[in-house]
């Protein structure tokens, strides 16, 4: 076996060996769980919701008012009563199924009036009973509810200009697997990425490093460390993507279950549209994850020779960490304009790419050619790091006590 082999497998092995590895992997399933879980847990351990509502007034308004709010799904109708009492309270509230508000309809000169005595005022606007307009103009014209709807309806279809999805809720659910993926991506560069600092930092201090390069050459140790480091990342991330496949479609039929929501998107079998998961999309979160924490764990593990303490560590992260910091927000933003110009074009920055680029494949419809660029722009980077770094690490791991100065640095990268 050939010395990366040998560093590569063992470092492979130290790290799926190493306690802390799995009591973090451990601790990111359980954080994925609740959140997961948490929206199905506390709609059953509420005993309360501001779409539950007592409805008040005389039939001949309470009726149709009880079917414009149902049918729009604005509200959940949990009692219907004639009048309220003078004072309502939460004790009246909790005898009534536990409701969130009572709301009376009424007529006042003529128009339609809505009263309104919620558990919480903040959760109550006049938008909320916008679906009643039908109901006051029939007040007003005399017109049954029935024709004032059908005319009001306003018939219309979305023609994607993208056809990458085939309606909104398809592009919804792609832009919240995007948010999670690409959050998943900053969290293992920032955690995974520390750690080779912490390592690196670790072998300098204990002298260990001098015995490995004394029959490894520097660069292949490098190579080895945040290569294994990569794959543990992998699997890792892997077994979070996994722990989310595997909740989240019971958790979401439950929730709709107990909470009485509608279910967010549904394909023709049923099942929520979260699952329809595009495995060219996994594809893609594979090549640029790989490519991403290679680049950044690379200049992390030279940043972290520099030092001679590890208390100095604090020093170099900063500069280094930067620039996830920042290619994490423009994700954020290409979110929302994928094909804004600066998006467009900080998906062929190195450093940035493997966010940027990801995320503008995960919400539309991206040219092959930009793909291809992008990938081939961060496997140039990835050579560049290693290049670079492997210098850097070769004089940073031998000097103690004053860190290299710029023109030493400079001088180990042109030979």
């Amino acid at each position: 076996m050939n010395d990366l082999g040998i560093v590569l497998s063992t470092e492979l092995l130290r790290k799926l060996r190493s306690r802390i590895f799995w009591i973090a992997t451990a601790g990111g399933v359980l954080v994925i769980a609740l959140l997961v879980e948490a929206p199905f847990f506390f709609a059953r351990l509420a005993h309360t919701s501001n779409s539950d509502i007592v409805l008040a007034g005389p039939p001949v308004l309470r009726d149709p008012a009880a079917h414009l709010l149902e049918r729009r799904k604005n509200f959940r109708i949990v009692a219907r009563v004639d009048a309220l009492p003078v004072h309502v309270t939460p004790e009246y509230l909790d005898q009534h199924g536990h409701a969130g508000a009572a709301v009376a309809v009424s007529i006042v000169r003529g128009r339609l009036h809505v009263d309104v005595y919620p558990r919480d005022l903040s959760a109550f606007d006049a938008e909320n009973f916008g679906s009643l307009v039908p109901l006051a103009v029939s007040i007003a014209t005399g017109l049954p509810v029935q024709r004032i709807e059908r005319v009001a309806a306003v018939a219309h279809t979305a023609h994607p200009i993208d056809r990458k999805f085939k309606d909104s809720r398809a592009a919804t659910v792609a832009h919240g697997i995007a948010f999670g993926l690409v959050l998943m991506l900053y969290l293992a560069i920032i955690l995974g990425s520390q750690s080779v600092m912490s390592a690196v930092a670790e072998e300098k201090t204990s002298r260990i490093a001098e015995i490995l390069i004394a029959t490894i050459a520097p660069s292949t140790l490098l190579y080895g460390k945040t290569i294994a480091a990569a794959i543990v990342a992998l699997v890792q991330v892997g077994l979070w993507i996994v722990t989310a496949a595997a909740l989240v479609p019971q958790a979401t039929r439950s929730f709709v279950q107990v909470s009485g929501a509608a279910a967010p998107a549904a394909n023709a079998g049923g099942a929520p549209m979260i699952f329809a998961f595009d495995p060219w999309l996994l594809a893609a979160f594979l090549t640029f994850f790989i490519l991403g924490y290679l680049q950044y764990a690379a200049i992390y593990a030279a940043a972290a020779s520099l030092v001679s303490r590890t208390e100095e560590l604090g020093s170099v992260t900063t500069p280094v960490i930067m620039p996830v910091v920042g290619a994490f927000f423009i994700a954020q933003y290409a979110l929302l304009e994928p094909t804004a110009p600066l998006v467009t074009i900080c998906s062929f920055v190195p450093f940035l790419s493997p966010f940027v680029a990801f995320t503008r494949i995960a919400v539309t419809s991206v040219p092959g050619w930009q793909v291809a660029v992008a990938v081939l722009v961060n496997v140039a980077t990835v050579a560049a790091c290693f290049w670079v770094a492997g210098r850097v690490y070769r004089i940073g791991m031998l000097l103690y006590g004053k860190p290299p100065s710029l023109p030493q640095i400079f001088a180990a990268l042109r030979e």
